[in-house]
């Protein structure tokens, strides 16, 4: 099998049919050009250039040798800068999983600045409970999570990218539904639309303990929600949940938010993966979502939507 670095020399000599120019079109020097395509045809057992003192004319083989030589190299450069690009981290696919509050707002400002720099990097999203984040990077069956309140493993990393007030989502006929802030103790009456605490353990703990703190126990409803149109059922239902901010921008109809006037009280966002995972793709993707959240956070804060 030629070399391809023969293949290059071929194709310059066919395509100028002068040896001195395409020495100059190479970058090298006449004699070992000349050399390099006589040890071709000797490889190949056949004459690819007739020559006389006037003119170089390729053959009925070098013809041949030309059109698939051509091929051969465009299929090689391809490949060389598939490799580059996905060394890079701007090739591939990238397997995200990720928690409720974050499809609101955090994974589509992500996912959107991904497909602006990186288009041919395939994100695989899939939202997931908290407390099967962990096994699933273990096993590799995740590349990267982005956690609301995460779930800790010594073997992984961490890096918080977001932390955000907390607010209070309520029906739009609630008593308390057209203040412009409540303090915690306000809904200690209340009864408490919770995720499920074996499904998000820190979570459910973190919202608990905001409670605990404000002075009560908070009191749960049989309801629990995750999605968009389960949330719809805090329009029907006597009760209250605590969320991050992001979410009161995408709040169904029936359904306001109301901030929380406790100072300091944050429900954080934290981005997770495997800390021996040496992959561009990963590298590039958690590069992309600090930026990202770096420049949130800095944005002015947009008042929550009823």
């Amino acid at each position: 099998m030629p070399e391809l670095r023969h293949l290059r020399y071929f194709v310059a000599v066919a395509e100028e049919l002068n040896f001195s120019r395409a020495a100059r079109r190479l970058q090298m020097a006449q004699p070992p050009l000349s050399v390099a395509i006589r040890q071709l045809e000797t490889e190949l057992g056949t004459e690819l250039f007739q020559r006389s003192s006037r003119e170089v004319t390729l053959t009925e083989a070098g013809r041949v040798l030309l059109e698939g030589a051509r091929r051969t190299l465009e299929e090689a450069d391809r490949a060389v800068t598939a490799a580059r690009r996905a060394g890079a981290g701007e090739l591939g696919g990238l397997r995200v999983a990720f928690s409720w509050s974050a499809r609101f707002e955090t994974l589509p400002a992500i996912g959107r600045a991904v497909r602006e720099r990186h288009p041919d990097v395939e994100l695989l999203t899939e939202e997931m409970w908290n407390a099967r984040m962990i096994p699933a990077l273990r096993a590799g069956t995740i590349d990267v999570a982005i956690s609301l309140c995460a779930e800790i493993s010594p073997e992984l990393a961490y890096e918080q990218i977001r932390a955000e007030p907390v607010i209070a989502l309520l029906a739009a006929h609630h008593p308390l539904a057209g203040e412009q802030a409540v303090s915690l103790a306000s809904l200690s009456e209340e009864e408490f639309v919770l995720f499920p605490r074996e499904l998000a353990p820190r979570l459910y703990d973190t919202l608990v303990g905001l409670c605990r703190r404000a002075g009560f126990e908070p009191t749960p409803r049989k309801e629990s929600f995750h999605t968009d149109w389960e949330l719809r059922v805090l329009a029907d239902v006597p009760g209250v949940t605590l969320v991050p901010q992001s979410v009161s921008r995408f709040l169904p109809r029936g359904v306001v938010a109301v901030p929380i006037s406790e100072p300091g009280d944050r429900l954080e966002t934290s981005m997770i993966w495997r800390p021996e995972d040496s992959s561009p793709t990963v590298s590039s993707f958690l590069e992309i979502a600090r930026e990202v959240c770096a420049i949130e956070a800095a944005a002015p804060t947009p008042a929550p939507l009823g």
